[in-house]
């Protein structure tokens, strides 16, 4: 009997080289296939994960676009009021601040102002109430930016009239008037007291007065 070895069968053959590679690059394609397909898969899901989150935002933009309003609020800062002997008339000047926190631009008209003491008001008239921009006097509009903060100076003299009410004692309330066109009506007021000794040294007094009050009150509205 022959001692050497047999062959394998073609069952059992070892593949050649050729057919191991043929194995893996069909294996390599497959793992490709799957690999693709998972991606696509998730980037389906991440698309619809992004629309959801790019919702609310989609929503918050038509809102403000469908809700486009002016905010502006106005407040009046450092008054001060000048009395000239060599004058027949005091002078009081101010700021005007006009903030607009809204989206939209504003349009303030003026309405003009009043002075109240106690019940007692009176109207300013127009030629003694002037708003200014950097020395220039304005109209009746004020345009308020959207998002912007504007600082108007203002002067008001007190004539004949209003000099014989703002030289009663007690609690003065000095207020603007403004109509919005989108929106209004608008006030800005600035209630200050001045008691006798005030009174004559800002309406009495010989000498070269000023007085900026810094104690705020209340008035009693007019009825």
């Amino acid at each position: 009997m022959s001692n050497q070895p047999m062959a394998p069968t073609s069952e059992g053959a070892t593949p050649s080289v050729e057919e191991q590679l043929a194995r893996l690059k069909s294996d390599v394609d497959h793992l490709k296939a799957e690999s693709k397909s998972w991606v696509k898969t998730w980037g389906v899901y991440l698309g619809m994960l992004g629309a959801l989150v790019a919702l609310p935002k989609g929503i918050l933009d038509l809102t403000t676009q469908l809700f486009q309003r002016p905010n502006t609020s106005l407040a009046i800062r450092g008054l001060t009021i000048y009395h000239n002997p060599g004058l027949s008339s005091e002078i009081v000047k101010f700021s005007l601040l006009a903030m607009n926190a809204g989206n939209r631009d504003d349009v303030l008209l003026s309405d003009g102002a009043k002075l109240k003491v106690a019940k007692q008001e009176v109207e300013l008239p127009e030629s003694d109430f002037g708003l200014y921009d950097n020395g220039n006097k304005l109209g009746k509009s004020l345009r308020i930016p959207k998002d912007e903060t504007r600082a108007y100076d203002v002067s008001i003299t007190f004539n004949s009239k209003t000099r014989e009410l703002v030289t009663t004692p007690g609690p003065h309330k000095l207020e603007l008037q403004f109509s919005g066109v989108k929106n209004g009506p608008y006030l800005a007021s600035f209630c200050f007291p001045l008691d006798s000794s005030e009174i004559h040294d800002l309406f009495e007094s010989v000498d070269y007065t000023e007085k900026s009050p810094i104690t705020q009150c209340t008035v009693s509205e007019s009825r």
